[in-house]
């Protein structure tokens, strides 16, 4: 079949006041032609020939049915606006209408020409609308596919970064780590052994000391008593997240159980950690443990802001045909 045209009116039917209408109703703005046929068999053969703007069709031809033309038709132009006309209708040939998905079925009658011109333009507009829904639904689609495809490669391109990442390090200096005991020995211990593996390392004595320190300055990761002099170590783990959600809690206790572990946890601790100290390396393990998870979560957002930088004229098309979409499906 030829490529469609959109400038011509089939009208099927064997009355020439049916074609003097359409042609007084469509023609005369210049914007479409009309083409009759009287007979099924040419109605056939003209959309053989090329798919016409809208098929306007007489139930009853004199060489055959018109709902079987109408039939074919929709067969072979699923988007098709197609009315049809009878003198005599019936409940069997509506319901046939309606199983066709026809747009409309009119009765010819004197107020016939209002309602004939109503419908056909009607029955063009909503079904070209349908076919930009569609077309957007599958432009969509192929977004998505893309999308897909995209993050997939960017997941691979992330690993295979991850294999040759250089070693971790913070986003300004040196990591910073604050120090929290009542124990002032503890707090030079932990100062001397931190920072003899290049860390930046404030010491505390009270919770504060402490205060004083992390609200004025952002720590990486923070190691607090559970018991401090003045004050409970827990009370202070609320207060470093409100100052800074992203600053990593241990706490350091006397009493190790799994109940203090499950209590640390709950507090908003990440780990933590027995005294007295028997190993110094099971500290710089833990440490290393939680350098190393801040590290791959802010790999992974400067992987995501990149993503995005990357694919902006992507997310910029995406929106436009969504809100097509929702401008096409507003019904007023």
């Amino acid at each position: 079949m030829s490529p469609r045209s959109p400038s011509i009116i089939l009208v099927a039917d064997a009355d020439p006041r049916t074609e003097a209408l359409c042609t007084s109703l469509f023609a005369a703005q210049g914007r479409f032609t009309v083409q009759a046929c009287r007979t099924a068999q040419a109605a056939q053969a003209a959309l053989q020939a090329q798919a016409p703007a809208a098929l306007i069709c007489e139930v009853a031809l004199a060489d055959g049915d018109g709902l079987a033309v109408a039939e074919r038709a929709r067969e072979a132009y699923p988007a098709l606006p197609i009315v049809v006309l009878t003198g005599e209708p019936t409940a069997r040939t509506a319901a046939q209408a309606v199983r066709l998905g026809l747009d409309d079925y009119l009765l010819k009658q004197a107020d016939s020409v209002n309602l004939l011109q109503r419908a056909v333009h009607e029955a063009i507009r909503r079904r070209a609308r349908e076919g930009e829904v569609s077309r957007l639904l599958h432009e969509m689609a192929a977004l998505n596919d893309q999308f897909v495809d995209a993050i997939e490669r960017l997941e691979r391109t992330n690993l295979e970064l991850a294999d040759r990442i250089a070693p971790p390090a913070p986003d300004e200096g040196a990591w910073r780590i604050l120090v929290v005991d009542d124990e002032p020995n503890t707090v030079a211990l932990l100062e001397t052994l931190l920072r003899s593996q290049e860390y930046e390392v404030d010491g505390a004595t009270s919770g504060a000391e402490a205060r004083g320190l992390f609200t004025t300055r952002a720590y990486d990761v923070v190691l607090t008593d559970k018991n401090l002099g003045d004050e409970s170590g827990v009370s202070l783990i609320a207060e470093i997240h409100r100052v800074n959600r992203s600053t990593r809690v241990l706490l350091m206790t006397g009493f190790a159980t799994i109940e203090s572990a499950a209590d640390a946890m709950r507090l908003g601790a990440v780990g933590y950690l027995r005294k007295p100290f028997e190993d110094l390396q099971v500290v710089l393990d833990q440490i290393d443990a939680v350098i190393e998870e801040i590290t791959r979560e802010r790999a992974e957002r400067r992987y995501f802001h990149q993503f995005k930088g990357r694919n902006s004229a992507f997310l910029a098309r995406y929106r436009l045909i969504k809100n097509k979409l929702a401008t096409l499906n507003d019904p007023s």
